[in-house]
């Protein structure tokens, strides 16, 4: 095995033990209605976010959207048909559902947000250069102090709650709860958060 080989191996060790490491996010089903699990598969679906702040709820909305077209499924984010508000009514979503001629209504409710921020302080390090000569000749070096600025690193965890509806019944037809653990930014809150669902999703036969 060459230098280069084994480094090459080394690094992806690292990288794999690093992400056996990560926290996975847990997904706890629920409710599920016994007598609807496989029975019907639904193809077009109305995507409804409940979260603490509009810019959120569209990001949510449309990256579940992108999420569950890629399973298949024709998606439509909820705040594309409705009115901007702080309460959507069930007739604001039934209104949004029959516009979007959506047989299903899948709705995110973002009910925890916790957000760590750990702050490590700067500091300053002096660094000598050697500008040739006898290296144990002090007045041969330059030094130059180099200012490590502070570093934020910031985790959010996030517990979110899914149902499922029938948009022509009003029927409920699943429940779950998803967990995402200290994710750097909101982006990879949102991404992970539809991806589980929609995994949940297809997994119980819902959709796909």
């Amino acid at each position: 095995m060459t230098p280069n080989t084994r480094r090459s191996f080394f690094s992806l060790a690292l990288i794999t033990l690093l992400a056996a490491c990560a926290t996975q996010t847990e997904v706890v089903k629920v409710y599920e209605n016994p007598e609807a699990a496989g029975d019907t598969r639904f193809g077009k679906l109305l995507v409804i976010g409940i979260t603490g702040d509009e810019d959120t709820r569209r990001g949510l909305e449309d990256t579940l959207a992108r999420e569950l077209e890629g399973a298949g499924v024709e998606a439509t984010s909820g705040y594309t048909l409705t009115e901007k508000k702080d309460n959507l009514l069930k007739s604001d979503i039934d209104d949004a559902a029959r516009k979007a001629g959506a047989d299903g209504i899948l709705i995110t409710h973002f009910v925890s947000i916790d957000t760590q921020t750990d702050v490590e302080e700067g500091r300053s390090e002096v660094v000598s250069v050697c500008r040739g000569g006898d290296p144990e000749d002090y007045f041969l070096y330059d030094y130059e102090e180099i200012k490590i600025p502070h570093t934020i690193k910031v985790a959010h965890t996030v517990v979110a709650v899914s149902n499922f509806y029938n948009a022509t019944s009003g029927e409920r037809l699943w429940s779950i709860q998803s967990t995402c653990f200290e994710k750097a930014t909101f982006d990879e809150v949102l991404q992970e958060e539809a991806r589980v669902i929609t995994k949940q999703l297809v997994k119980d036969e819902l959709i796909g």
